[in-house]
């Protein structure tokens, strides 16, 4: 893990909070998970979730390779000075992502890779290749560390991630029910049910659905 030893002044509330508001905004459906944990982890969450949204959106910023490129590479840049014990680079995500890697069991590697994949997609022009499984068992780890899901969540995130770009899916998983520990990580994937039937769910059609995840386990 990363030390804040030192680190420049921890985020303040207020940056966790804009974060947070972002985030709603960007990726619903894993924030909405996300407020079923508690407070610690929910910020942890929210920094990685954050941290792959930059990513994510790479895609829509630019579309020439070369400026992909410099992108991508900045953030392996600030990840690789957090590796270091360097100070965060002046950049809120960047701020939080260091007490995330601080005091979860993810590290450096980890996000390097999140960030591979999504070059990756963004080079070929595939959304398929995100790395949609790898953010989930992140995720998990943060909320249930010593929950091992292993593959079982891989075809569940690919599938929910399909459905929410409106893509059909050849044979649909059957719910299934997971520990409830790792529910404010993954209790979205219940929402690939809802972006089935349509395109764009109803919030509270989205609300509800995560609700009955988190309550039954099933997703």
């Amino acid at each position: 893990m990363v030390s804040m030893t030192h680190s420049s002044t921890p985020p303040t509330p207020e940056i966790w909070l804009n974060i947070d508001r972002r985030l709603r905004t960007g990726d619903e459906d894993r924030w909405l998970s996300s407020r079923y944990a508690q407070s610690e982890a929910r910020n942890d969450l929210i920094a990685l979730y954050a941290f792959c949204w930059e990513l994510a959106r790479v895609r829509l910023i630019v579309t020439e390779p070369t400026l992909g490129a410099i992108r991508f590479q900045w953030w392996r840049d600030a990840l690789t000075e957090l590796e270091e014990g360097r100070p965060p680079r002046a950049h809120d995500v960047v701020s939080v992502v260091a007490v995330m890697l601080d005091r979860s069991t993810l590290n450096t590697a980890d996000l390097m890779s999140i960030v591979d994949g999504y070059e990756t997609a963004f080079e070929q022009k595939d959304r398929a290749l995100e790395p949609e499984a790898a953010i989930a068992g992140f995720a998990s780890r943060i909320v249930a560390p010593s929950v091992d899901l292993g593959a079982d969540i891989e075809k569940l995130a690919h599938e929910f991630a399909a459905a929410r770009r409106g893509e059909a899916v050849a044979s649909p998983a059957p719910i299934v029910r997971l520990p409830t520990a790792v529910l404010p990580a993954l209790a979205h994937f219940r929402l690939r049910k809802l972006y089935a039937r349509e395109v764009s769910p109803r919030p509270l059609s989205k609300r509800l659905s995560v609700l009955r995840a988190v309550l039954s386990g099933k997703v």
